[in-house]
């Protein structure tokens, strides 16, 4: 089992710190409330139980922007924006958001994964929980996730 560290800071960006054999790599973590950028990705791997950018960096993976490409890392990160792009705009029905999603995907040219109301809600409640967890943290906090 591996670790992430979110570390509250100053500015445009957090801290990501991912723990592997004992040392840490440290990524900038663009704020877009209610969490950190990379937050979403963790709630929606969490809740899924996929493969996305969180596990590849937490099993060694670059952590650059420039990742190999692997169908379900990508689609999660259609996810991720769509998820971003929902906390921001009144929560729409969770049919709205799937449709959002494929739309993304189509876009970009990513094979969509199957997603049903319930994990859209479940996902939201997710994204709360760290939300809530989160706002609790002091600039220079950290918060640790297990993966």
């Amino acid at each position: 089992m591996a670790r992430v560290i979110f570390e509250k800071r100053d500015g445009k960006y957090d801290a990501m710190f991912v723990e592997r054999a004992g040392a840490l790599e440290e990524i900038a973590c663009p704020k877009q409330p209610p969490i950190p950028h990379d937050m979403f990705h963790y709630a929606i791997e969490n809740v899924l139980k996929m493969r996305g950018f969180i596990h590849r960096a937490a099993a060694g993976e670059g952590v650059g922007f420039r990742m190999t490409l692997e169908a379900e890392s990508e689609a999660v990160e259609r996810l991720v924006e769509t998820m971003q792009a929902d906390s921001w705009s009144g929560r729409p029905p969770a049919a709205e958001v799937i449709d959002l999603f494929h739309t993304t995907c189509e876009a970009r040219g990513t094979q969509p994964i199957a997603l049903t109301d319930e994990a859209i809600v479940a996902i939201r409640s997710e994204i709360d929980r760290l939300a809530a967890q989160w706002s609790a943290v002091p600039t220079r906090g950290q918060m640790i996730l297990e993966i």
